[in-house]
């Protein structure tokens, strides 16, 4: 037996939930959906070694994936803690507790939440000989073909490759193009896993808007590896206060920038200028500092539309007057 027949065999063989609705037998489209997020994040390079991570990108594939193939309204739900957890039950899906936690995940049969397995959980990763077979074009595809024709019978022909990519570019649209009151209606009956989602979509956005340049320094990081951005995307007015995750609360900046920037060691004036607080000093290392930077103008993305907004700047200037 070949390898791929091997695996054909185990992944159209999981144990799935199962609802009789109507005298018709619905299966639960969870682990076939994850299992194909994960085949599109190899596929776009979102996922590049055997430690697959809870990303964005990979929530998003499974939402999409449900959505387009699940079998009724009984399965609407989405809840990607579920298979990510229950997939280790395959035998070829395993998972990696983070330091610390792996008592909890041994005794663990179950996840309470999307929470509880980002707690947990630090990442999976497959059988090596399973990983092996999936960077192979040809045999992805017939494990793909395999999946849609066992797990989805009935709606395989809605399938669509990149859809959890389409999925976060919508998302990206959203952020730059739509008022931050209509984007924010959205983010308010958002669930923790569309937040995860709209989270790495703002890192992604904001970076690309400011071309991953630092808009104090002018410093510019690129990641050559696929490995996490070297710049932070920064929200003007934090997160825990505007819920506000459009492009007009975004700065990209180095990471001690972002930090100092949220202490209030510095904020941007009404003509997008830095300007410094009083009270601190540097006493070593001035080039690496903050204080040079007094009155130097912003670097602000191409198009004004992404520019900060002159209220989200003007509610971080008058948010703290003192260091904290």
């Amino acid at each position: 037996m070949s390898t791929l027949t091997y695996y054909l065999a185990r992944l159209t063989k999981l144990k799935v939930d199962a609802r009789t609705v109507a005298g018709v037998r619905l299966e639960s489209p969870y682990k076939p959906a994850l299992l194909l997020a994960v085949l599109e994040g190899i596929e776009e390079q979102a996922i590049r070694d055997n430690r697959i991570a809870i990303t964005p990108e990979l929530i998003a594939g499974f939402k999409a994936y449900c959505q387009l193939l699940s079998p009724g309204p009984e399965y609407g739900g989405c809840p990607f803690q579920l298979p990510f957890f229950h997939l280790r039950s395959s035998g070829s899906w395993h998972l990696h507790a983070r330091p610390g936690r792996e008592l909890v995940l041994t005794a663990s049969k179950s996840v309470r939440s999307f929470g509880h397995l980002r707690d947990v959980i630090d990442f999976a990763s497959l059988d090596a000989a399973l990983w092996e077979l999936l960077l192979q074009p040809v045999a992805r595809e017939e494990i793909r073909q395999a999946l849609l024709a066992r797990y989805f019978p009935l709606t395989r022909h809605y399938f669509r490759p990149r859809a959890g990519l389409e999925r976060l570019d919508e998302m990206g649209r959203q952020m730059l193009e739509e008022p931050a009151a209509v984007y924010n209606r959205a983010v308010e009956v958002a669930d923790e896993t569309t937040l995860a989602e709209r989270s790495g979509v703002f890192v992604r956005e904001v970076l690309r808007a400011y071309q991953s340049t630092c808009a104090v320094s002018g410093l510019q990081l690129v990641s050559t590896t696929g490995a996490a951005p070297l710049l932070d995307a920064c929200h003007i007015v934090p997160w825990s206060v505007s819920r506000d995750d459009t492009i007009g609360n975004g700065l990209a900046l180095c990471p001690n920038l972002h930090r100092a920037f949220d202490r209030h060691l510095f904020w941007i004036d009404e003509d997008y200028r830095v300007r410094v607080a009083e009270g601190f000093g540097e006493l070593g290392g001035h080039e690496y500092g903050v204080q040079r930077f007094n009155g130097q103008p912003l670097r602000l993305p191409k198009m004004r539309a992404w520019w900060p907004k002159a209220e989200n700047l003007a509610a971080q200037r008058g948010s703290h007057h003192i260091l904290t």
